[in-house]
């Protein structure tokens, strides 16, 4: 009898070591997952400080339906959930991007934009079109301007034949990307129910204008008018089409205008 205790006892300390060791290997595991979570947690934001002037909610809701963006955006809202919610929400979390489906993640994001304030969703999408390297920086100037562009159009420019390392001319029209076109801006008469603001760029023979094409109900003031005089703005958007006699690039109804 008690050499078969002793080996009962044997075998089930046995099960206990193994077990044992097996939960402090999760645990290991664990803390290098929590490590690495914290660490993200601990990166600064990626949303502008802009103040917002213009916000199409519909535009941001239609970019991420089209499927383009759904990963990234879906990936984004579960990353802002987990540095707003803190460390211990990290677990949880974890879990349910695997869960989400394509439809509820489209209702994840859709909630989220109801939630939030504009700033926020439109900071959203700006971090996604920047991690996918989907968006070009302009910036307009008096005397001349100055275009960063992403991939696409690196790609382009690479391939027009002009010799490596000179300057190249960018016609705005021609970009295709998604842009945020910064410079100085002037409003102009109101058509109907829309707003239009101008800003300068180019010198000479070069000269023209950017003209930005606004939905009334979108903009952020609660008078619903434009700034007086000359404002820095940003203008998140696609460049539209070009006016020859104007001599006017068109930007139509952009996603989002920031001072």
């Amino acid at each position: 009898m008690a050499v078969l205790d002793g080996t009962w006892w044997s075998v089930w300390w046995g099960a206990m070591v193994w077990w044992l060791a097996a939960f402090a290997g999760l645990l290991v595991l664990g803390a290098l997952a929590l490590r690495r979570g914290l660490g993200r947690l601990g990166r600064p934001a990626e949303d502008p400080s802009y103040q917002p002037l213009y916000l199409d909610n519909d535009a941001v809701m239609g970019l991420y339906k089209m499927g383009n963006y759904k990963s990234a955006m879906r990936r984004e809202v579960e990353e802002r959930r987990m540095r707003n919610a803190g460390c211990l929400a990290a677990i949880p979390l974890l879990s349910l991007l695997f869960k989400v489906t394509s439809g509820s993640s489209t209702e994840v994001v859709a909630k989220y934009v109801e939630s939030s304030e504009p700033i926020s969703v439109i900071g959203l999408l700006l971090s996604v079109l920047r991690r996918k390297d989907a968006l070009v920086e302009v910036e307009l100037g008096r005397n001349s301007g100055t275009v960063t562009p992403n991939h696409v159009l690196s790609r382009k420019l690479a391939g027009s034949g002009a010799p490596a390392g000179t300057a190249r001319e960018v016609v705005l029209t021609e970009i295709g990307e998604f842009v945020m076109v910064t410079g100085r801006f002037e409003a102009v008469a109101a058509q109907g129910e829309t707003l239009v603001m101008r800003a300068p760029y180019g010198d000479g023979r070069s000269a023209a204008h950017l003209r930005v094409v606004m939905r009334g109900d979108g903009l952020r003031r609660p008078d619903r008018k434009l700034p007086g005089g000359q404002f820095p703005a940003h203008c998140l958007g696609k460049v539209t089409s070009w006016d020859p006699e104007a001599r006017e690039s068109v930007l139509e109804y952009p996603i989002a205008v920031f001072l």
